[in-house]
């Protein structure tokens, strides 16, 4: 029966079926994996939109997706301040997740490479083309899918943070598929992202107002809402960015992302002064089940928008918050909150409390406790605690992004503390003293009571510190939050035992033993070098630390007078201590005082802290000095320094009052003068004036101020002095040393307090060099280091002076200059080295050429320079991203702008950038030359600018003369395939199976 069935109709037929579904499988495998680019059919751009989506396309989304949920997860924001719109706005969380976007782009870079099709259609030429089959055949790209690879591709380069290469990826989308409004929009709006990422204000919201003057779709009104309200908040334009984020809270799917916004959303009500709208909108963040770190900030804000009548309820609240074991973790930020709710009903004493016990409490060194040490520092700042601020404005500084709008502010006060601090500790200290010597006895021991009940919990809390650190599995929650985490604790005590600055009481012992052999030193390269150094041997350089030192007191103090009194700040050596002892006293009698002198090394005796008191008329006299030299110095830093014009004046007055024996040559009324002058109150200005004509008419400041042309000099006076510097460096380079001496002089007598004065004596010196006289040579030079040693010119002076002392003798006659353009680079080898480098430049053009803006050091501003450049090449060349560097040579600095693969690409770059007559003026007075990376290495290694210069002139075309395409340099180098496509109008077809059908205009 089966047989007979096999060899009837129905078993024929069912054969037949079969035969031809595997016939047909077949022609579909020939065509799919056989069809070529080359070829541009219906079949072949379906056959390659699916092999496109379904092969390196999918493996470069799936990394691509990987890559923002692992910055998702990743991501650390600093609640305490206004969150960043996108979460790629935190720059830590930029680093996340940069291999999968690698790997994106690369599987997109493929999937363009395999599956582009440039190759035009056949055309019936029988049939008539219509304006839409013209616009057609016109494009560059007929693959319907590859549009989703060039977006994600540029959506890769923007989540790892490559805003210019994103930028330039989605100006090129726009060029390729302008006849697709949706494409278009969408990567108008992208690109606007990116200058919103950057700042670039202005070119995002233009790129906005195109969009709107089109006909902007509304599938994509809510990428416009996030450039907008990316711009308003970057701007702290929160009122204007609140319409806008709620647009996108309503398009945002995922609930920890809308949870995230909302609280973003709650920051702008509060920052607008809406608080019960900002209580409500935290409120929201609980329904979205978020992370329980975003959960608990949402609870700290809503306690901090709550009514002020409310402030009971929210201390107690927050009191509960920081008992809760969840929270052990973020009790920094519960005493922060508590903090700033003190601070707002004017209790400036609790609120620091809380601030300083948040600090303590933290378990994190992150950007949230460098708030709270700002928001400390600030306090100390404005109530003139500033020995206190230094040490929180320096915690601060190493836990908040450098990128933060305050941060020249934060740095720029740091070191104005720094420079402050042992003048204002000398002060605290020795008022302190003072004021323990006026006590009666019961008093002082009463201070001195408490403050060795304070060193003792002190060593206690030191003590279980250490325990926890030593033995974090026998300690309890309450000293080591962690505890349940044994991860976190066993990598803390790897990085405490290996790491030095993991350890805090390392890090500040080593900060004192640096500072008692070198002092207090500005952060800066090659810091060993200044002059301190330079003519000082080692014993007095450690000599002057020492006497630094001896100026300072502890860090460990506060605004009472017990903390003032610690027990380091009064542990100062006294010279009485360190006398010889008298050998005719009696064992006895030893004994005695050599227990007196434990006594006095023992923190907790009270003899410790007796030993420093000044008792004595002449320890009094010893404070006073001390005193005053700390009030007249702070006084001045207070005036110059910090503009704080009044506490200067107070300052000042102090020391007039306290210490009129005082003087310091007349530098007070002079400095009053100056203070009065500043604030514009002429009548106390001219008192001290007048005081200074009388009682001191030497000083060179009474002279300079009783000249009748002061006031002109003072508005005048630098531009005045720049010019006579530029020709006094003409005289010198002319060999006019006579002329150099005599402006020299002139200078000295006219503007003796002027900017270049440091410049003029050395160029006054080194004219007297070679004029032959010597002696005065090695006087003017060691002036010079000693008169400004923060001048650009110190340091070679007190270089020269150092080899005079070790020996060296100075070369006789006079220095040849010429010209700094004829100077050879570099060092020339020897003759037998020099077979092996070939100093003959090449003419080859197909290497690749770097365009070269170069300037005599010191000459022009870098900055400037850098931001017209950049700004230029990204208005010009969007799809172009050149890279742009500093090289510092011999005399002759280089800005050097590379990314050419060739002569003719730099000749075009260098010829449109003259035809632009903003940068002409810009770069005017410079010089610009294009080279090719093998003739500049030669010039670094021995050959002069003026041979290349001559070289060019020789062999390659002045600029101007040759005609190239220009559009050479708006095709994008790192993109695949670009080279293959035609040369007409960028118009393209789009083709998605799955999604945007209605993205068709024909």
């Amino acid at each position: 029966m089966r047989i007979s069935s096999f060899f009837d109709g129905r078993g024929m037929k069912k054969q037949h079926s079969i035969m031809c579904i595997v016939l047909c499988m077949m022609c579909v495998s020939v065509c799919f994996f056989s069809c070529s680019t080359e070829k541009n059919t219906a079949i072949t751009r379906r056959i390659h939109a699916i092999k496109a989506n379904y092969n390196t396309f999918y493996n470069g989304k799936v990394a691509y997706l990987d890559g923002v949920e692992a910055q998702r997860k990743g991501n650390k924001d600093n609640h305490l301040e206004v969150l960043p719109l996108l979460n790629i706005g935190n720059k830590q969380t930029l680093t996340i997740g940069s291999g999968n976007y690698e790997t994106a782009i690369e599987k997109c870079q493929k999937t363009i490479k395999q599956h582009s099709i440039t190759k035009r259609p056949e055309w019936n030429s029988k049939k008539k083309k219509t304006e839409k089959d013209r616009l057609w055949l016109s494009q560059r790209e007929y693959n319907p899918f590859l549009h989703n690879a060039w977006f994600l591709m540029a959506d890769a380069q923007l989540r790892k943070g490559e805003y210019l290469e994103a930028s330039s990826t989605y100006a090129y989308i726009q060029r390729l598929y302008f006849s697709k409004p949706n494409i278009v929009a969408k990567a108008r709006m992208m690109e606007a992202l990116c200058y919103a990422e950057q700042d670039w204000f202005y070119q995002a919201e233009d790129l906005v107002a195109k969009a709107e003057r089109d006909s902007f779709p509304t599938k994509y009104s809510y990428l416009k809402a996030q450039v907008m309200a990316d711009c308003h908040i970057r701007q702290k334009e929160y009122d204007k960015a609140i319409p806008y984020l709620q647009q996108i809270i309503k398009k945002q799917k995922g609930k920890q992302e809308k949870a995230r916004l909302y609280y973003l959303l709650g920051q702008l009500y509060q920052q607008t002064g809406q608080e019960q709208l900002a209580y409500n909108t935290f409120g929201k963040v609980f329904a979205k089940n978020p992370p329980y770190e975003l959960a608990f900030n949402a609870r700290i804000q809503q306690t901090e928008v709550m009514s002020k009548k409310n402030s009971k309820q929210m201390i107690n609240k927050l009191r509960r918050m920081a008992k809760s074991s969840k929270n052990k973790d973020y009790l920094d930020r519960v005493y922060y909150a508590l903090g700033n709710i003190f601070l707002a009903q004017t209790d400036t004493i609790k609120a620091i409390n809380y601030y300083k016990t948040g600090i303590r409490k933290s378990t994190k060194n992150g950007p949230e406790k460098g708030v709270i040490w700002l928001k400390l520092g600030q306090l100390y700042w404005d109530t003139y605690k500033f020995a206190e601020a230094k040490d929180c404005y320096s915690g601060a500084l190493g836990l908040l992004d450098k990128e933060r709008e305050d941060y020249k502010e934060i740095d720029e006060r740091s070191k104005i503390l720094d420079e402050l601090y042992p003048y204002a500790s000398a002060v605290e200290l020795q008022d302190s003293l003072q004021a323990l010597a006026r006590m009666d006895s019961v008093e002082r021991m009463a201070v001195i009571k408490i403050l060795i009940e304070d060193y003792k919990k002190l060593e206690k809390e030191e003590a279980a510190k250490l325990q926890a650190q030593n033995n974090p599995s026998q300690n309890s929650q309450a000293l080591n939050p962690n505890a349940s985490n044994p991860n976190f604790n066993n990598r803390n005590n790897q990085q405490t035992a290996t790491w030095y600055f993991y350890n805090s009481s390392v890090v500040s012992s080593g900060k004192t033993e640096f500072q008692r052999k070198w002092g207090i030193r500005e952060l800066a390269d090659d810091w060993r070098r200044k002059n301190i150094t330079v003519l000082k041997n080692e014993e007095d350089t450690e000599e002057l630390a020492d006497s630094v030192m001896n100026d300072t007191i502890s860090e460990n103090q506060t605004d009472s007078l017990k903390n003032i009194l610690s027990a380091d700040s009064l542990a100062i050596t006294n010279p009485a201590d360190t006398a010889t002892i008298d050998t005719t006293l009696t064992e006895e009698e030893l004994k005695r005082l050599q227990k007196e002198e434990e006594y006095k090394q023992d923190p907790h005796r009270p003899e410790y802290y007796l030993k420093n008191i000044p008792f004595t008329e002449e320890q009094m006299k010893a404070s006073n000095d001390e005193l005053v030299k700390g009030l007249f110095n702070s006084a001045i830093i207070y005036k110059d320094r910090m503009e704080n014009f009044p506490l200067a004046e107070r300052t000042f007055k102090r020391v007039l009052n306290e210490f009129p024996e005082y003087q310091h040559d007349g530098e007070i009324y002079y400095n009053l003068f100056q203070l009065y002058s500043r604030i514009g109150d002429s009548e106390a200005a001219t008192v001290y004036k007048y005081k200074m004509q009388e009682e001191y008419p030497e000083n060179p400041h009474t002279i300079l101020i009783s000249d009748p042309q002061f006031e002109f000099k003072g508005r005048y006076g630098k531009a005045i002095e720049d010019s006579i510097y530029q020709r006094t460096y003409e005289y010198y380079l002319a060999d006019k040393y006579d002329s150099v001496i005599i402006n020299a002089n002139y200078i000295e007598k006219e503007y003796p307090d002027g900017i270049n004065r440091a410049r003029f004596m050395f160029l006054s010196t080194m004219s007297k060099l070679n004029l032959g006289e010597r002696e005065q040579f090695l006087s003017g030079m060691k002036e010079i280091v000693e008169k400004y040693p923060t001048s650009t010119v110190s340091e070679l002076a007190g270089l020269y002076v150092k080899g005079l002392k070790e020996g060296r003798l100075l070369a006789s006659g006079t220095m040849d200059h010429g010209s700094i353009w004829d100077r050879r680079s570099g060092i020339l080898l020897d003759d037998a080295d020099s077979v092996a480098l070939d100093t003959t430049f090449t003419t080859d053009k197909t290497i690749p050429f770097i365009f070269v803006v170069a300037y005599e050091r010191d000459s022009i501003n870098e900055n400037t320079l850098l931001f017209e450049v950049a700004n230029y090449n990204f208005s010009n060349f969007a799809v172009r991203n050149f890279d742009m560097n500093f090289v510092k040579g011999d005399g002759i600095d280089m800005f050097q702008v590379t990314g050419f693969a060739n002569y003719d690409e730099a000749y075009i770059y260098i010829n449109k950038l003259k035809n632009d007559n903003h940068m002409t003026e810009v770069l005017e007075g410079l010089k610009m030359f294009i080279i090719s990376e093998d003739n500049l290495k030669k010039i670094m290694h021995g050959l002069s600018f003026s041979d290349y210069f001559e070289f060019y002139d020789n062999n390659f075309d002045r600029i101007g003369h040759l005609i190239f395409d220009e559009n050479l340099l708006d095709e994008p180098t790192d993109i695949p395939n670009a080279e293959d496509f035609p040369d007409d109008e960028t118009q393209e077809d789009d083709y998605d199976p799955t999604q945007d059908e209605d993205n068709f205009i024909f």
